[in-house]
């Protein structure tokens, strides 16, 4: 009797939606620059309004949460995360960048997170402090534009691989030192900030480009009073001459 032998294969294919993880936006970006004093905060609402969301308005409050119920901090962006990014230095073949990690969810504890980060400057880093850097170039299989693609994460021995809840332990800082490449470096227009921050997976909400922090204009300002004096005293001759 002879025998049959079926042979059975099956493909997989595993997908994930931010919008099934959750049905809010989990994270935010707010930004600063040393050339400008103003600070460009996350966007009002980015992760939901506090009037329609229950939150923490100060710590004292904290012991009144019964049980294990997530609980965020009241801010304006409403986000259990908050990623900055600071624009520290500018120097002649380098520029200094300060990314912080801010945890605002009470009872809630980020241990071995991940932050990805979209910029043009990210496929000449010279130096990471604090946490781990890879770029994700070795992947451009599956990412467009992964030379200007980067994660960071956690060094577990400076206790940074665990973003604490929210209060004196619930953020997470480093600085980064990256190389001009002539053909592409600039200030201007908010070059020096990310197109795009994903934390723990989750795409963050990034502030209208037009809030970026913008470089004073100071040369034209000075032309327009140079233009008003020069006006001034040719009215002065031409009246002084009638």
């Amino acid at each position: 009797m002879s025998k049959l032998c079926l042979s059975v294969t099956w493909k997989l294919v595993c997908t994930y939606s931010q919008l099934r993880a959750s049905k809010t936006p989990t994270c935010c970006v707010s930004m600063s620059s040393f050339y400008n004093s103003e600070i460009t905060l996350c966007p009002s609402c980015a992760c939901g309004c506090m009037n329609n969301e229950a939150c923490v308005k100060t710590q004292s409050t904290i012991s009144q949460i019964e049980g294990d119920v997530p609980m965020k901090q009241c801010t304006q962006h409403m986000c259990p995360i908050r990623v900055h990014w600071h624009v520290k230095k500018n120097y002649n073949a380098y520029w200094r960048v300060r990314i912080a990690i801010t945890n605002f969810g009470y009872n809630v504890n980020y241990t071995k997170w991940t932050l990805v980060a979209q910029h043009p400057n990210l496929n000449n880093v010279a130096e990471v402090n604090s946490f781990i850097y890879k770029p994700l170039h070795v992947y451009g299989s599956i990412m467009s534009n992964a030379d200007d693609t980067g994660m960071f994460y956690g060094v577990e021995k400076l206790k940074n691989d665990v973003v604490l809840e929210a209060g004196s332990n619930g953020s997470v800082y480093s600085e980064m030192i990256l190389k001009k490449d002539r053909n592409i470096f600039t200030l201007n227009h908010g070059w020096a900030f990310p197109r795009k921050v994903y934390f723990n997976g989750d795409e963050c909400i990034m502030p209208l480009p037009v809030s970026y922090p913008s470089l004073p204009n100071s040369v034209i300002r000075v032309s327009n009073i140079g233009r008003l004096v020069i006006i001034q005293v040719v009215v002065a001759i031409l009246y002084q001459s009638l």
